[in-house]
This record gives structure tokens, sequence and C-alpha cells, in this order.
């Protein structure tokens, strides 16, 4: 329908855009200051063109370019970066469309599906962390709406937002904490707790991988209790809902990555090649 409405709002501006409509027709998702629409590239590839109101996010956005820019090398785990543009009015973040994201997937899949397919999510989300780990990138936003999933039922990890890049002699960033309530390592909620910037760390993120596993796991489930309660039980390490993980090696997986104390995590390349975890040529399993 877009490609015959032969429309386009950016074609006065050096985009490599074919098709793009800012209208509810083509609307696939929106937030505060913010709309996601489909758009379609000259080369023929669909893409989510993200507007953003000029001023309202713009150091978020600036700082998601930047660090997209920075993912030269193509990770099949990561939403690849297309365009970026400005102008008087908004910001234009073009990306590679996907289907869904992770969280949309979980409600809708069964629970059969998820603990058969979870292994191999798992596998596809921790080897992003990897490769972004590898750029000395922190992703600081982990969680299930910030994991896209595409045509191939592949994971991506996607909103760069408040992501870091660490120096070439860093192993830390700190800064004012940030992230999503219950999607949070604890050394970023005593930091809140405290009023005080937090140390964060690649194994920061792996914390909350590991909730994410748990997530996927469980059909929706959270390793730390309801949303009343997640961010004090993730502080005090009391995760009251592990046993609802069947499965004892992947309790034992999860447990690992959501380790209270960060010396105690893997790394996102240790998680990987940990022997619960196996991968073959088709599929991960937990064995």
């Amino acid at each position: 329908m877009l490609k015959t409405m032969n429309c386009n709002n950016l074609e006065e501006t050096e985009t490599p855009m074919q098709a793009f409509a800012a209208k509810n027709q083509f609307k696939i998702g929106d937030g505060g200051f913010s709309c996601v629409y489909v758009g379609l590239m000259k080369d023929g590839s669909e893409v989510a063109v993200k507007r953003i109101l000029v001023q309202s996010e713009d150091e978020t956005v600036e700082n998601e370019k930047e660090i997209m820019s920075l993912i030269e090398t193509n990770s099949p785990f990561i939403v690849k970066y297309r365009h970026f543009h400005r102008d008087d009015t908004f910001m234009y973040l073009i990306v590679d469309l996907c289907e869904e994201t992770l969280r949309e997937l979980v409600q809708a899949s069964s629970i059969k599906h998820l603990q058969e397919h979870g292994p191999q999510m798992i596998w596809e989300i921790l080897s992003g962390l990897e490769f972004l780990h590898w750029k000395g990138i922190l992703h600081r936003d982990l969680k299930p709406s910030n994991v896209l999933v595409d045509i191939e039922g592949r994971m991506k990890l996607a909103d760069f937002g408040i992501s870091r890049v660490l120096k070439d002699d860093e192993t830390t960033v700190e800064t004012f904490a940030k992230g999503t309530p219950g999607w949070m390592p604890p050394e970023v909620i005593e930091a809140i707790v405290k009023k005080e910037k937090g140390h964060f760390k690649r194994k920061s993120d792996v914390h909350v991988a590991g909730m994410i596993a748990f997530y996927v796991l469980t059909k929706g489930e959270h390793p730390f209790g309801s949303e009343l309660e997640r961010m004090k039980n993730i502080l005090e390490d009391n995760p009251v809902n592990l046993e609802k993980l069947g499965n004892r090696r992947a309790r034992r997986f999860v447990s690992w990555l959501i380790s209270h104390k960060i010396d105690d995590r893997p790394y996102a390349d240790e998680a990987l090649r940990d022997s619960s975890l196996s991968y073959n040529t088709r599929n991960a399993v937990f064995v």
C-alpha cells in the first residue's frame, strides 16, 4: 500500500527512501515524543522509521545515532542502522524492520514452544551482547521490549538511547543510574537508593540478560517476582521465582547470570561457552 501511494515525506532530503508517510495506517509503535512508522528504502528493503520531536529527546537520539554508527561490522543479532535525518521539527532514525518485540513473541507463544526454542533465543541474545561488549558498548537498557524479532525469528538487540562506549582502557562507566524499573542489576538500584552515580560494567548487562532468559523460559515470569517487589528483591538478592524454572540446568545457568555479586557473574562470551547451553548446527539446548 505504501509503495503504491508513491508518497515520500522525506523526498526533499538526502535519505535513501523510496516511500514514507507519517500516517496512522503505517504506524507500528509510539512513545511519549516519538512514533515509529513503516518505510521503504530505494533498494526495496523495508525499514522502521522512528520519528522523534526535536528537543524532546535530543541527547538520547544523538547518542543512539552515535552508538549505531559505531556498529559498522554487521552482527545478525543487532538491529541494523540504515540512516539518520534531522529537520527543524523532527529527527528520523531509520533501522531495518522487524516483526515484533520479544515481549510480544513471549505473550503470543505457548510455554511448550518457549521451552523448546527458548535456549536458542537466549543464545542469540547473549551473542548480540557479546558483540556489543567486544565493541566496548554497554547497552544499559536491556528488557524484553528492547529485543526485536526479525522475519526469520532471530533475536536482535535494539534501542541504544542510553548506551555508553568504554574507552580502550576502561571496564566501567560511571554515570547517573538509568534504565527500566525491574530490569536493572543490583549495582544500579543501589546507586539509585544512595542517590549516587552508578558503576556499570559488561557484567551489569549480563545480569539483565539472565532475567530475560528466565522470562522467556517461563512465558513472561520474572525471577524476582511481581512488578511491585522486583526492585527490592533484586537489591536484596532474593530471586523468589527460581523454582518455577523446572529444568535444573536452565535454573543453574540463569542463577549464574543473575548472581548478586558482579564478580560471580560470567561475561557474555563465558556464558555462551558454558557446557549447560550447548549449541549445535541448528539450535541451542540446555543439557
